[in-house]
């Protein structure tokens, strides 16, 4: 075999080599797209049981709460630490949904589902007043995503108000996304 036929064949097995590795690393790059993606999925799932146990271990509280009934100041910091853990990871959700398309809920399910609370339980309302007059004043929360955010539950409250004009719902889903 000549020199040329040797160099030609040496470039052809580069090639390939080359294609195999693209082909290898495209691989790679799609199982570590399942696996952040299994784990956000995973992630979410315990924040969801975590909320849920956290209101289950407070239940007369909570309800008293989103119902909007009387509450005594160690009933408003327990309620008031339950509805921000919500509100954090509904929005810290709909962020990483927002920013990366992962998720195991799409950001208009995550907006739809804090502005119905908002909209069915009156205590759910009064507390999110609060937060947000809190933070308007406190805190100064603001930014893009915040004001997209809030923008967004704003707007689907009003679609809310016009659907259901007088709402009910069974208070055991308070807080639930």
């Amino acid at each position: 075999m000549d020199s040329q036929k040797l160099h030609d064949w040496l470039q052809i097995f580069g090639i390939a080599a080359v294609v195999a590795s693209l082909i290898f690393v495209g691989l790679q790059l799609k199982q570590s797209d399942e696996i952040a993606f299994a784990e956000v999925v995973e992630s979410s799932a315990a924040r969801g049981t975590e909320q849920r146990a956290l209101i289950a271990a407070h239940a007369d509280t909570w309800q008293k709460a989103c119902l909007g009934e009387q509450l005594s100041a160690a009933e408003k910091s327990i309620a008031g630490s339950i509805y921000f853990n919500y509100l954090q990871n509904n929005f810290n959700s709909w962020i990483r949904y927002q920013e990366t398309g992962f998720g195991s809920a799409g950001s208009q399910f995550l907006i739809d589902s804090y502005a119905a609370n908002i909209h069915r339980y009156p205590g759910f309302k009064q507390m999110a007043l609060s937060w947000s007059e809190w933070g308007e004043l406190g805190a100064r929360f603001d930014g893009r995503l915040v004001e997209e955010y809030s923008a967004a539950v704003r707007q689907r409250i009003g679609e809310l108000e016009q659907l259901e004009p007088n709402p009910t719902s069974d208070v055991m889903w308070c807080g639930i996304r």
